[in-house]
């Protein structure tokens, strides 16, 4: 059990496992009675009035309590980062960071408007939904039941929200920000031909850079987003003219596909 935790916690690449680290930390120590909770969540009164400046930061890593919620939002929140950081940003750690940061900014200019409070969950969301944009054709699947595109992540986790008796307040804000995170990242560098928000290089240099596939072993593989039977197909018709299909495939994979 132990080596299996130890094997977990080395492969996480290391933004995520910082992130989780600080998530049940964070929760731990107020569970123990060493930080009250409402001294976390964000408030512009309290930071710019009374200077606590710790709420800026402190209201990512505060998601629920102990119990059902948080263990259901912490494993989505570990899958959403690490999907992220080893299919956009294996080995680029201060890219990835910066990419958080901004997310982070973005929740917090979307908070007063929405009415939420602790950001961790809008957080996490945010990136699935890049994640998900990125990577539309990945074939997901809950308890081997429901199978979905993952482009249909987000509104799956809306409705899951629904069913838990959850708000879905902080889901909707996380998709807003998700999208405006998609636009600036993803469209815009397209339309303008050139990237504003490109990681500046002190950041890297704060963060570091990892090579590629080194630090952690990605549990992620890239496929063929087709299903299996179409796989098979292409595997047999490969095998008829190898060098013809070796351009068509080129041209059919639109998107990696990452199975779990």
């Amino acid at each position: 059990m132990e080596a299996g935790l130890a094997g977990i916690i080395r492969n996480t690449p290391v933004v995520t496992r910082l992130w989780i680290f600080l998530v049940i930390g964070t929760t731990t120590l107020t569970k123990l009675g060493f930080i009250d909770h409402l001294d976390l969540y964000f408030n512009y009164g309290l930071i710019f009035r009374r200077y606590q400046f710790w709420r800026l930061f402190s209201c990512f890593f505060y998601i629920a309590p102990f119990g059902v919620n948080f263990l259901f939002q912490v494993i989505l929140l570990y899958m959403t980062s690490r999907r992220l950081e080893e299919g956009s940003y294996p080995g680029r750690s201060g890219d990835f960071m910066f990419v958080i940061m901004i997310a982070g900014i973005l929740n917090l200019a979307l908070a007063p408007f929405f009415k939420v409070f602790f950001l961790g969950i809008p957080l996490s969301f945010t990136l699935g939904y890049l994640w998900a944009r990125r990577f539309p054709m990945v074939q997901m699947s809950i308890y081997g039941v429901l199978r979905f595109r993952a482009k249909y992540l987000p509104w799956v986790r809306v409705a899951l929200s629904f069913l838990m008796g959850f708000s879905a307040y902080p889901d909707f804000m996380g998709i807003v920000s998700g999208h405006i995170l998609f636009f600036f990242l993803d469209c815009l560098p397209e339309l303008v031909g050139k990237n504003i928000l490109k990681t500046p290089d002190f950041f890297r240099r704060i963060f570091g850079q990892l090579p590629e596939n080194q630090g952690f072993d990605p549990i992620f593989q890239e496929i063929n987003p087709n299903d299996e039977q179409e796989n098979q197909v292409e595997i047999e018709n490969e095998n008829e003219n190898e060098n013809e299909n070796e351009n068509e495939n080129e041209n059919e994979i639109v998107e990696e596909e990452i199975v779990l």
